[in-house]
């Protein structure tokens, strides 16, 4: 039994093949990341992308979801949700950072190669990437930073985008992106799109790597798009359905990333509480009834983080039931999960910073970078205050803007 089976969830909605690949995930976190963490720290070179290349390359994971057609492992089905949801847990533990590399790749694929959908133009495109054992398919997404408004604008023209934007903000990865998924408005329509880029494309301009508090693995730098050229087919969903139905399934993983760094943070905070002893009372920390009572409360909050993601990754496994990822209600479903656990994390692993006092803070400990990665993540989310307005307009019929 795993540790984290401490925490429930309806675990009959996951395959033997999910239980399995999550078993050798948290080894793979074991032993490419935890066990060299605390010589190699943050070293994007020397731990965090042999890690990445071992993960996404050797056992496969950009290949995940990507159709057998085009040489991918052929898990390109809406009940693929739960595959990334156990995938990502255990990614997460070990960095979050690579876990929301993951998720940004996932939410595109989801609009060009899940089953019934498939985009044969952008597969055709895309295969020598995705499925390759060779290159890692970094994936960063260019999304709209205020309400639906997009960054970049596309106009088509004799079959072709021409994409433009200046200095924009990608979510994550805009210094070492292979693809781009620019969401972007479409000129002449009143909907936007999201358009495909390969990143060495003529007039892809990629600024310096920023300066961030957190998430190192994801080398992140203003981009511009100076008529960026794509056939029409890369425009791979297209309409506010398309669009959103891509970012709950980006909402999904960043939820179950959080739901990783908070094992890592609980296995810190459990090894903390069993081993250290109150001066002068010689009972150890978890014996103690404030302690406890923080520890405990950390662990509410993770296990009813994992409840709810898994509770979202089953309504976007089952489109039959629940209806399509992007329809109003999954979308704000997806929107309100990512929001709740994020906050959720944030909480938790700053109390159990707090308790900890300056093991807490010590890097040696990791507890604060899980602290600094679920933090810097939010920002995948948009503004909370805006996302409010979204469940309003959803249940309240609300008119606010």
């Amino acid at each position: 039994m795993s540790e984290h089976d401490l925490f429930p969830f309806a675990h009959e909605w996951l395959s033997d093949m999910d239980t399995s690949l999550a078993a050798n995930l948290e080894k793979w976190a074991a032993s490419e990341l935890m066990e060299k963490r605390l010589e190699l720290k943050e070293d994007y070179a020397g731990l965090l992308e042999p890690a990445m290349r071992k993960l996404c390359l050797d056992i496969g994971l950009q290949r995940l979801l990507w159709p057998e057609a085009y040489g991918g492992d052929g898990h390109n089905t809406p009940a693929a949700a739960l595959t990334i949801t156990a995938a990502l847990e255990q990614v997460a533990r070990g960095d979050t950072s690579i876990a929301l590399l993951l998720s940004g790749m996932w939410a595109l694929q989801s609009c060009m190669a899940m089953e019934g959908k498939e985009n044969p133009e952008a597969c055709e495109a895309f295969a020598d990437l995705f499925a390759s054992k060779d290159t890692l398919a970094v994936t960063s997404l260019v999304l709209p930073l205020f309400r639906d408004e997009p960054q970049a604008h596309a106009k088509l023209s004799r079959g072709a985008w021409s994409v433009e934007a200046k200095k924009v903000r990608p979510i994550a990865c805009g210094a070492d992106a292979a693809v781009f998924g620019v969401y972007c408005s479409l000129d002449g329509e009143d909907e936007a799109g999201l358009i495909a880029l390969p990143g060495d494309a003529k007039g892809v301009k990629k600024g310096k790597a920023l300066l961030k508090t957190g998430l190192a693995a994801s080398r992140n730098a203003d981009v511009t798009f100076d008529k960026t050229k794509a056939p029409e087919g890369m425009c791979v969903a297209r309409g506010r359905e398309a669009c959103r139905a891509a970012l709950a399934w980006l909402y999904l993983g960043v939820s179950a990333s959080n739901v990783g760094a908070l094992f890592a943070s609980y296995e810190i905070l459990r090894e903390w509480g069993d081993n250290r002893v109150i001066k002068g009372k010689d009972q150890v920390f978890k014996n103690n009834p404030l302690t406890s009572a923080v520890m405990g409360e950390v662990a509410k909050e993770i296990a009813l983080d994992r409840m709810l993601t898994y509770n979202l990754a089953r309504v976007l496994a089952a489109p039959d039931v629940y209806g399509e990822a992007g329809g109003e209600r999954n979308f704000v479903t997806a929107c309100m999960v990512a929001q709740q656990v994020a906050q959720s994390a944030e909480k938790a692993i700053g109390n159990a910073m707090e308790m900890m006092a300056s093991a807490g803070y010590a890097t040696e400990w990791n507890l604060e970078r899980y602290w600094r990665d679920t933090k810097t993540m939010q920002l995948c989310l948009g503004p909370y205050e805006l996302a409010k307005m979204d469940y309003a307009r959803y249940f309240y019929q609300s008119q606010a803007r």
